[in-house]
């Protein structure tokens, strides 16, 4: 079994691979190493930081069965594109990372794994300028959940 944070990262890797429109590059689920830069653009999906919270009941409406915990995940979707012809790097990363808000937001509770759709923070752009000049754009969302205070591998 995984756990229930693996299953929303794994079904955000999913949407995001799910009828994407030309141009946009297949997820790549946490890439341990950089892209070359005829790779690009590449699209990378990974887990940040989970904080957890105790609560005293389950979700409205769900049976509980034993001491809950609320979850919340924030999931990092790396962009990383290069500079082309007459196209700035971080320009030719806006329409794959507005494809990434829209897919996240269709995903909706992940088949019912998370509270509620993800949330997006923010965007953060870093620029590396070497022979070929890249952009490196990280969108931050924060997903939702809840298991057993004793089972992460168990929804309350």
């Amino acid at each position: 079994m995984t756990t229930i944070r693996e299953q929303i990262v794994s079904a955000a890797v999913l949407a995001l691979a799910t009828n994407a429109p030309v141009g946009v590059p297949a997820p790549v689920r946490t890439r341990l190493d950089s892209p070359s830069a005829d790779q690009l653009p590449a699209l990378t999906v990974y887990q940040g930081i989970e904080t957890v919270e105790s609560m005293r009941d389950a979700k409205a409406g769900t049976a509980s069965h034993g001491p809950v915990v609320r979850r919340s995940v924030l999931l990092s979707v790396e962009v990383l594109t290069k500079a082309g012809a007459g196209t700035q790097p971080d320009k030719a990363a806006d329409p794959i990372l507005a494809w990434t808000t829209a897919s996240l937001a269709a995903a909706g509770t992940f088949g019912g794994l998370a509270n509620g759709p993800a949330d997006e923070i923010g965007t953060k752009f870093e620029y590396e300028q070497a022979e070929t000049s890249f952009c490196r754009a990280t969108q931050t969302f924060r997903i939702e959940y809840q298991t057993r205070a004793d089972d992460a591998q168990s929804l309350t």
